[in-house]
């Protein structure tokens, strides 16, 4: 999977100031996943993820075309963690009081390339639920960080 997101990502390719690839392997449920993302952190205060490169290998891929669509929603997923959702506590109680209040990625947020690589494969079908989220995630801040110089230890970041 490291190997077919980095092809596909072209990593490590030279970037401009403030923008920076991130990668991350996650194996669960009989599945792995790798995710390649860029980064602009070019605005502090409103990095973008700008292109997702994901494959994975579920085994027979009983639906490819609604992986692609989980891996998608996976994405966004993780850039929400890293980059903006959260709960927020003052005094004991909880701040955001509905999802109105929930900072959760919208699709403004959304990158803008985004590349699902279903990886062929004989075996018995695997889990893809939330697979790509920790991938997803790891592959966001680990972009950041290296965008940035600052490598965040709380999520999501505080801008």
């Amino acid at each position: 999977m490291l190997d077919k997101v980095a092809a596909a990502g072209d990593w490590g390719r030279s970037m401009p100031d403030g923008h920076a690839q991130g990668v991350a392997v996650h194996e669960e449920y009989g599945s792995c996943v790798a995710c390649l993302v860029e980064i602009d952190t070019t605005d502090r205060k409103n990095p973008r993820v700008t292109k997702v490169v994901m494959a994975a290998d579920v085994g027979t891929a009983v639906n490819p075309r609604g992986l692609e669509a989980q891996l998608m929603g996976t994405a966004v997923d993780g850039i929400s963690t890293v980059l903006q959702a959260g709960l927020h506590i003052d005094r004991g109680a909880v701040r955001e009081s509905s999802y109105a209040d929930f900072h959760y990625a919208r699709q403004r947020h959304a990158p803008l390339r985004f590349e699902a690589h279903i990886m062929p494969s004989g075996g018995e079908p695997g889990g893809a639920g939330e697979l790509g989220v920790p991938a997803a995630a790891g592959a966001v801040a680990n972009a950041y960080a290296r965008a940035t110089g600052s490598k965040p230890r709380r999520f999501p970041l505080d801008f």
